[in-house]
């Protein structure tokens, strides 16, 4: 086999998606799996909306869709009586996305649609194959890899370690983890449910005991989880007896499981590593950072962290930007996954509170569930769709900015009304800009073959346009008649500017991303 640009370097949701965006934004991509079949284990269930946009963008939703339950809430109830305390109605993103909730779907199905889409791109994922090697200078990476067949070695331009909690590849760059190192233990289900509780609705259930959590699933199954001591050496997976015994201590007695498909004891800790970038050797997902799976972070998170880390790696190994690039992709996603670690620490203790802390728990989601403020500046960060890098070196704004609109770095929202959405337009591979039809002719010569300029038009649909009727593009950018937004391929505004002058955008091109040829004004 000839060397590969890119090695990616495990086959689960992150290592997929990552291979997939690369794909598509032509590079060529080599994907090593060490084991030897797609698990049947689906530990992350939980899709949020960021994720789902992104996957739209790679053509999957659909069939994702069609193996999935659509989750309109998430309530916090209290574990002892079954009383909900607080609902959080995920419809208050949608002014955001298209996608006001979760979906909850089984990680080896996630893992099926990925594989399919790799296929269809060209990918073969090379599965028994483990990374046992690496040693790279200033132009690639040297990689010993072990085969059925035994050892090979192959050189690559770049390796992305995605390679989950107990990352080979993260052992081979001399990094480790850091954080809380005390563990914490979960006992989690995957098995059908009988339940009074709405199936539409994932329920955190809180108990001195620990948390407990209840994912539905399609049809009767559901995913069922609760924070447990250390099981011992000897203790093996638990029991339906058991996880029965935990429901009906800790979810108020109101939920009955049976027909059991995998049962396990799991440990989490909460760490990172010191930094994603090591050389041409770069870490995303649970190889970067893991945590507790309360609110269903960690999947969506590395999902996120390969869309960030693709576009900008296509740039590079195409040759059309400097590899300085990539440290932006350390810069804006490990505040990222420190938040995600933080976050979901304090969530978990906060699920096992008693006594005052109890208290101040239940106050505070008595709060939440009556403003509706609250509630949905919740559902926007559980959704995912408040991550931001405004403050990041990639994120421009040029001219005043208006109350109400958006700023470079932020999620580009996607407006009702407007057709066809700004996820469909994403599809494409590279660069959006959005400009009136007035505008666009000088900023295209510009951006030449890095993405699309998109007329945005009030009526008249055709190639290359979208139809706003309502001016809610202009309106929510605040970029007017007069000026155009810079939209990057993970879905971020890169650039804001209320001037559609296309130097604007070339020394954008030259001075901010490095662009090595964009075309002269």
């Amino acid at each position: 086999m000839s060397p590969a640009p890119v090695l990616v370097v495990g086959a689960g949701p992150v290592g997929l998606t990552a291979a997939c965006q690369l794909a598509r934004l032509g590079v060529a991509v080599r994907v090593v799996e060490e084991l030897a079949e797609p698990t049947t284990e689906s530990r992350a269930v939980g899709v949020h909306a960021r994720s789902l946009e992104m996957l739209a963008s790679l053509g999957v939703l659909p069939r994702l869709e069609a193996r999935g339950r659509r989750i309109g809430a998430l309530a916090m109830v209290d574990g002892a009586s079954g009383r909900t305390r607080a609902r959080m109605d995920l419809t208050g993103i949608a002014v955001a996305t298209r996608h006001p909730y979760v979906l909850d779907v089984a990680q080896p199905d996630t893992e099926a649609v990925l594989a399919e889409r790799a296929a269809e791109l060209g990918i073969v994922v090379e599965r028994g194959v483990a990374l046992t090697g690496l040693h790279q200078d200033a132009d690639g990476v040297d990689v010993t890899l072990r085969t059925g067949e035994g050892d090979q070695t192959a050189r690559v331009a770049w390796v992305v370690g995605a390679d989950g909690g107990h990352s080979t590849v993260r052992h081979l760059v001399g990094t480790r983890l850091e954080g809380g190192f005390h563990g914490q233990h979960f006992a989690m289900a995957d098995l059908d449910a009988d339940s009074p509780f709405p199936r539409d609705t994932i329920s955190m259930f809180t108990h001195p005991d620990g948390m407990g959590i209840f994912f539905p699933l399609p049809g009767s199954r559901a995913r069922i989880m609760f924070l447990v001591d250390a099981p011992g050496p000897d203790a093996g997976d638990p029991t339906l007896e058991q996880i029965q015994a935990l429901a009906d201590v800790r979810m108020g007695g109101q939920i009955t499981v049976r027909n059991p498909r995998w049962m396990t004891y799991f440990e989490v800790h909460h760490a990172q590593v010191a930094q994603y970038r090591h050389g041409r050797v770069v870490l995303a997902g649970d190889a970067a950072h893991v945590h507790s799976p309360a609110a269903a972070q960690g999947m969506n998170t590395g999902i996120q962290d390969a869309a960030n880390l693709a576009w900008k790696l296509a740039l590079v190994v195409g040759g059309r930007a400097d590899e300085g690039l990539i440290d932006s992709y350390d810069g804006e996603r490990h505040p990222v996954g420190a938040a995600v670690v933080r976050n979901t620490t304090v969530l978990t203790d906060v699920g096992t509170g008693s006594g005052v802390q109890a208290a101040v728990r239940d106050a505070m989601l008595f709060l939440a569930g009556h403003l509706a403020a609250l509630r949905d500046q919740g559902a926007r960060q559980l959704s995912e769709v408040a991550v931001n890098y405004r403050d990041s070196a990639l994120s421009v704004d040029r001219g005043g900015h208006h109350h109400g609109t958006v700023r470079a770095g932020e999620h580009a929202p996607d407006p009702a009304g407007v057709t066809p959405a700004i996820e469909d337009l994403l599809a494409r591979p590279g660069f959006l800009v959005l400009a009136s039809t007035a505008t666009a002719g000088p900023l295209e010569e510009v951006l030449g073959d890095l993405g699309a300029v998109i007329r945005v038009v009030g009526e008249g649909a055709g190639e290359g346009r979208v139809v706003d009727p309502e001016g809610a593009i202009a309106r929510t950018y605040g970029i007017g008649t007069d000026g155009f937004a810079l939209v990057r391929p993970d879905g971020y505004l890169a650039l804001v500017s209320d001037s559609a002058d296309p130097a604007i955008l070339r020394d954008y091109l030259v001075d901010v991303l490095g662009i090595t040829e964009p075309a002269r004004v």
